[in-house]
């Protein structure tokens, strides 16, 4: 499962603002941190993608993203009863990592079919959570930070 989406969305958030934000469009806006961290990479990489190719995708990650869910609000309930739960609320957080790198992969295969889009990657994300501008500017600007700090 390692891939380049994988490796450039561990290093991406690894970064307190981009996790930051991330977890708030997850929690305020019901979005997808895998697709988001997909269309940060596609962004990145200056890929447009198609309504289809969006929709494709999400349908893709549909199977296992009401386990994850399940998951995450099960870790999130036992990290307010730490330190008593430590070992159960770990075991939730990894499983819940490796169940958003098998999404990852699966982005990764639609990653190898030719998407020919109209809009950014960024800007359907946006549509489809309904994201404010300025989080949509705050979005581009993490990922233009990025660019900047790893241009070689």
């Amino acid at each position: 499962m390692e891939n380049p989406l994988w490796q450039f969305s561990l290093d991406f958030y690894r970064r307190d603002s981009v996790s930051g934000f991330l977890l708030d469009c997850q929690d305020r806006l019901g979005a997808d941190v895998c697709l988001l961290l997909w269309a940060s990479y596609r962004q990145l990489a200056g890929q447009s993608l198609s309504e289809e190719g969006w929709r494709v995708a999400e349908r893709a990650l549909a199977p296992r993203r009401r386990m994850i869910d399940s998951v995450r609000h099960l870790r999130r309930w036992l990290g307010r009863m730490r330190p008593y739960m430590a070992w159960p609320y770990g075991w939730c957080k990894n499983y819940e990592l490796r169940l958003e790198r098998r999404q990852l992969a699966v982005l990764w295969q639609l990653e190898q079919e030719h998407w020919p889009g109209e809009r950014t990657a960024l800007q359907l994300a946006a549509a489809h959570y309904g994201m404010p501008q300025k989080d949509q500017a705050r979005w581009a600007g993490l990922i233009s930070d990025y660019r900047g700090e790893n241009a070689g």
